[in-house]
């Protein structure tokens, strides 16, 4: 018997310098116009997951904020930079309104937790999506595209900043970490792990984590762009969405 039932997980790109501006606030785009694929037809979408990385402090803090997950057919009219861009779109599908109140009051403080399917929220799932047939990029799957709009005050900024003299690019593995002012109150493991990719704030591309250690991080590879002493290191898929289908 075929499952009926199959998921799409998708990790959403924060740029590195949008998180170290500061706060986040209602109705400012985190998100614009991701790809996600599914299989060919209209399926119903029974539930959404968010995953939510802390705030960048000692704590850590988890972050639980509130925001709408929203669908397209196609990424032809950009949903904003900042600010909402107020423009009709005939290829809008569908919207997820995620609350504060849909977090788990877990202890998980790395990682917020969100779960949104047949609750009372003005908009949740079920709900039937279809993509453009002509899209999918692999056969026998077509294309939706995703996008996140804050709904609340949130922020990402860290205190986790490279305790090395600066360094060119291509020359380190192992990236020397601290809290900005040669402490070490923050603990490496508790915000980032293996697999993130991490840039600088100014968008430097620094590379993925191999491991992660207290005050530490080792690379898979020597770090792509240069870095300088003291700059604030974010993931910059601080976000995860988890969509469950029926067929």
């Amino acid at each position: 018997m075929i499952n009926k039932y199959f998921t799409v997980e998708k990790l959403l790109t924060v740029a590195a310098s949008k998180q170290n501006a500061g706060g986040i606030g209602s109705g400012i785009v985190m998100v614009d116009w991701t790809a996600i694929e599914v299989p060919k037809g209209a399926s119903k979408l029974t539930s959404a997951t968010v995953l939510i990385r802390p705030k960048g402090d000692a704590s850590p803090t988890k972050n639980h904020f509130g925001l709408d997950i929203v669908f397209s057919k196609t990424n032809t009219v950009s949903l904003g930079t900042t600010a909402i861009a107020h423009r009709p779109n005939n290829d809008l599908l569908g919207v997820i309104e995620v609350d504060e109140n849909n977090f788990a009051s877990s202890h998980f403080q790395s990682t917020g937790i969100a779960m949104v399917g047949g609750d009372n929220n003005n908009a949740c799932p079920p709900m039937v999506l279809q993509g453009d047939a002509t899209t999918g990029s692999n056969v026998g799957y077509d294309t939706l595209y995703v996008g996140i709009v804050s709904k609340g005050s949130n922020t990402f900024e860290s205190i986790n900043t490279v305790a090395e003299a600066s360094f060119g690019a291509g020359t380190q593995t192992v990236i020397t970490m601290d809290d900005g002012s040669g402490g070490t109150t923050m603990d490496c493991r508790e915000h980032f792990a293996v697999g993130d990719i991490l840039h600088a704030q100014d968008d430097a591309v620094l590379g993925t984590v191999a491991s992660v250690a207290p005050h530490a991080i080792t690379l898979t590879a020597a770090n792509t762009e240069a870095i300088a002493e003291n700059d604030v290191i974010y993931n910059i898929n601080p976000i995860k969405i988890i969509l469950g289908f029926e067929k």
